[in-house]
């Protein structure tokens, strides 16, 4: 190899790979291309599927036990109205923070953790969660982008509020055609020095599988060259190939998604059950009257209840001696806790935290995190902010299992195998040439075991 090393991640945020093998390589030709040309397998994000704590842990190297987040949205405000998550909520360091990338140029691109914009070695386009002037690093990037005709747009500012499909879609689509632009000009070094990792998000699959999902679905009346959710992948797979035709003798590219996604019939209110067993009142005004509530639903993407504990909170009730025997019953209420659009059992199981999560940051959970019995019909999640994302407009939602795949200079041989979202950081220091950090408990996916050779024609 030539040269130093350079690795591409492109993430297509929310991709299913149910529907990566129905629409084929005639659809979506660089990403079947791309499982020919290295190693992939399937990728199974953490115990809940959601973007934040799946983009925290595969660009930590860590679960988010370790890096403490669990949802755009803190867990546990003591004043009962959580607030949004940024990158200084991490407890561990993203890779670009790593001593083992000093002195190499970095380009990120729409990645959440990476609001507030901190300065980097190279550029960076943020995630801001609200309105900002100040999203990229270093200031003028703007500008720069400018002059390539590359204006970047902000998830923020394309947001579903249930008006026309039309205008919403091309907004979608935009932003992420505008953010592969970005990311192309500084990959190609023509706003400045060429970057020696460039990661780039593109959220369009996501988007708009959450709103258009039901146009995948059998009997669907849209034809399929009309459906949103394939005009998103469509677009993933052009980007791909364009970052394909960059690969050389010293560049690799890792394609993922840290989450999947299905389709959703209704979410169902969890503090509805809570509030039936006598567990959550209710005041004269609709809200949680906390001085006599015992257990509530936790934000959207944590998957879970919080116990309204003494010290945690500003009008706890349970006090922390309590905390195992309140936990038991309120997790015994919701697994009787029948869905009436089914008549079975809403969950599977109410977990306690403590047996999925044993790190440092565990208390960052939910005291119950919650395991649907049925994906299409899922916790609402706190009614503050579910009510401002227009939750029930949705037809699609996250899902566990996703793909990953990798090509160019450090993928040698075709292989592959199950991933976890903290295999990521590793992979890529591989892909960079650099040494396994000994403290990353992830495993390089650049290490490919060879694929078994396939059978016969004819054989069972």
């Amino acid at each position: 190899m030539s040269g130093r090393a350079r690795a591409i991640a492109l993430i297509t945020e929310g991709a299913c790979p149910e529907l990566i093998d129905r629409w084929g390589p005639e659809h979506l030709p660089h990403l079947h291309r791309l499982r020919t040309l290295g190693a992939s397998g399937p990728l199974r994000s953490d115990f809940v599927p959601y973007e934040a704590p799946g983009l925290f842990s595969a660009f930590t190297g860590y679960a988010p036990d370790e890096h403490g987040c669990f949802s755009y949205w803190d867990v546990h405000a003591p004043d009962y109205r959580p607030i949004v998550l940024d990158g200084s909520a991490s407890r561990r360091p993203f890779l670009w923070r790593r001593p083992e990338l000093k002195d190499h140029r970095v380009a990120l691109v729409n990645l959440f953790g990476t609001h507030p914009v901190e300065p980097v070695d190279g550029y960076c386009v943020g995630y801001p969660m609200r309105a900002t002037v100040h999203a990229c690093h270093p200031r003028d990037l703007p500008v720069l982008l400018a002059r390539e005709g590359v204006r970047p747009v902000h998830d923020v500012t394309v947001w579903f509020t249930g008006g026309p499909k039309d205008p919403f879609v091309s907004a979608v689509l935009n932003a992420d055609r505008q953010r592969a632009d970005a990311a192309l000009a500084m990959l190609d070094g023509r706003i400045g020095p060429r970057p020696d990792l460039t990661v780039l998000n593109l959220t369009a699959i996501d988007r708009l599988s959450h709103v258009y999902w039901q146009e995948t679905e059998p009997g669907s009346p849209v034809p399929e060259a009309d459906q949103a959710v394939l005009r998103a992948y469509r677009l993933a797979d052009q980007v791909l190939g364009e970052l394909l035709r960059r690969l050389d003798d010293r560049t690799s590219l890792l394609a993922f998604s840290e989450i999947g996604f299905g389709p959703l019939r209704s979410y169902r209110s969890v503090n509805d059950a809570l509030t039936g067993a006598g567990l959550l009142t209710l005041g004269a005004d609709g809200m949680p009257d906390w001085s006599r509530t015992v257990a509530f639903e936790a934000v959207q993407g944590a998957q879970g209840v919080n116990l309204n504990l003494t010290g945690r909170y500003r009008q706890g009730t349970v006090r922390p001696a309590d905390r195992a025997s309140v936990l038991a019953e309120v997790a015994a209420v919701l697994e009787d806790h029948v869905n009436p659009a089914t008549g079975t059992p809403l969950l599977a199981r109410a977990v306690p935290r403590e047996e999925l999560h044993t790190g440092p940051a565990a208390d960052a959970a939910p005291d119950l995190v919650l395991d649907p019995a049925d994906w299409r019909y899922l916790p609402l999640g706190d009614p503050f902010w579910s009510g401002r994302t227009n939750r029930v407009l949705q037809s699609g939602w996250h899902r566990r299992d996703s793909y990953w795949a990798g090509a160019g200079a450090a993928f040698t041989a075709q292989g592959g195998g199950p991933a976890r979202p903290l295999d990521i950081a590793p992979t890529l220091l591989a892909m960079l040439g650099l040494d396994a950090a000994p403290d990353l408990p992830g495993t390089t996916l650049t290490e490919a075991t060879p694929r078994p050779a396939p059978a016969p024609a004819g054989a069972p």
